[in-house]
């Protein structure tokens, strides 16, 4: 079999392979869609929420893999804290009508890997949004789901504080974070807390190791406060390595090497290893960003490039590990499974990426647990910068939904 027929298979089973294994910020249900991206008011780096009732605008986009135009119809969907369909009308959470076509769109120009970039902003002339809370956007052709969105609307209220440590109830600067927080129900009319204010506690945005609504330590009536609570206490893990492909004919950082096997190219990672101390670096906690530096629109006229990824360890037993980072979706997902190679005593992952500049960390999963962990390839070290969003809900008593107070973003 030529190299030519060797990679198209490999193409194949990588667009073939399922996605999602837990919650996420967004996700693919055909092999057809990538590189999908959620953008806040313009700040690329920004958590996934606009204000509601303010200016601000959400960009959700993703790139169909072809030149053929598909009409896709957005639908969006008002949620409940624990991201299940609430019991609203369409018309008590938004003005306008779902089922609208994305009319903005666009073919790529000059690269290997035909695709078509498609953008939804919200809210837009057609769709405005009435309700704080949690929704999710779903992207259908034909009436079928092929991808969806999760964002966030949040009112203009400041109710929540924070703090993170390394000076845990479990150790003293060593392996772990914790967080204390405390909620001001000033402005709330609540009678029953445990019923009324949920609240919910990510590291760097992560779904598979969240904390959801902790029970508070004091309750002062007109506070709840958040101290010495376990539950809020994380393992730090280590600052999340990194790699650029900004263009095709020079090597950026932690890229061995570029090369093309008609008819796409292919970067190979410098191999990483098993981290056994706190190792510094200028990280975005996760984040990526689609760039191409010779492009007048990267979201264009970036490529498309299968990405190599090695991590030099003895092969670990009693579970999963995983290629993880904001380009996942902020979730542990099936196609990013890296496999043990006993010939090269690597564990290896092969991942098609759009150009740019990625964060990326090694979890893995030990059988049957959800939560992934850091420890076994990237240690933890209470030094990290970790980051933490805070989210605060509120459904007053005799309400039918969850409104989304407050967020708040703290690190350490």
């Amino acid at each position: 079999m030529g190299l030519k027929a060797k990679i198209k298979i490999l193409f194949l089973l990588l667009l073939f392979m399922p996605t999602a294994l837990f919650a996420q910020w967004f996700g693919s249900a055909s092999e057809r869609i990538n590189t999908l991206r959620i953008i806040s008011d313009g700040d690329w780096e920004r958590a996934p929420y606009i204000t509601l009732d303010s200016n601000e605008t959400i960009e959700f986009s993703f790139d169909e893999m072809s030149h053929e135009y598909h009409r896709f119809t957005y639908h969006i969907i008002h949620c409940d804290a624990q991201w299940k369909q609430s019991d609203l009308l369409e018309s008590e959470y938004m003005e306008g009508f779902n089922g609208q076509p994305i009319d903005f769109w666009q073919n790529s120009l000059n690269t290997t890997f035909d695709y078509t970039h498609y953008t939804l902003s919200l809210p837009n002339n057609d769709v405005t949004l009435k309700l704080s809370g949690n929704y999710r956007v779903s992207i259908r052709e034909n009436g079928k789901e092929v991808a969806w969105f999760r964002f966030l609307v949040v009112e203009d209220r400041h109710n929540l504080s924070a703090t993170v440590s390394g000076n845990t109830d479990i150790d003293t600067h060593k392996a772990h974070q914790q967080v204390d927080m405390s909620v001001s129900l000033n402005g709330l009319t609540v009678r029953d807390p445990d019923k009324e204010i949920y609240t919910v506690v990510m590291q760097n945005r992560r779904f598979d190791n969240a904390v959801i609504n902790p029970q508070p330590t004091y309750n002062s009536g007109g506070k709840l406060t958040y101290e010495h609570c376990r539950d809020l206490i994380f393992p730090a893990g280590n600052e999340f390595r990194r790699f650029e492909v900004v263009n095709m004919y020079d090597y950026f950082r932690n890229v061995d090497r570029v090369s093309f096997h008609d008819p796409y190219y292919h970067a190979s990672l410098m191999e990483d290893t098993r981290h056994h101390a706190y190792t510094f670096d200028y990280d975005h906690n996760g984040r990526y960003l689609i760039r191409y530096n010779q492009a007048d629109d990267s979201d264009t006229e970036a490529d498309y490039l299968f990405v190599h990824f090695s991590l030099a360890s003895e092969q670990l037993s009693g579970g999963k590990l995983y290629v993880s980072g904001h380009f996942t979706g902020g979730a542990i997902v099936s196609k990013y499974k890296m496999e043990y190679n006993t010939r090269t005593k690597k564990y290896e992952a092969t991942v098609l990426l759009k150009q740019g500049a990625y964060d990326y960390q090694y979890i893995w999963v030990p059988d049957g647990e959800t939560a992934g962990q850091t420890k076994p390839t990237e240690g933890d070290w209470y030094e990290t910068k970790n980051e933490y969003l805070i989210l605060l809900y509120y459904r007053q008593r005799g309400s039918r939904y969850d409104r989304l107070i407050s967020t708040l973003e703290v690190t350490q």
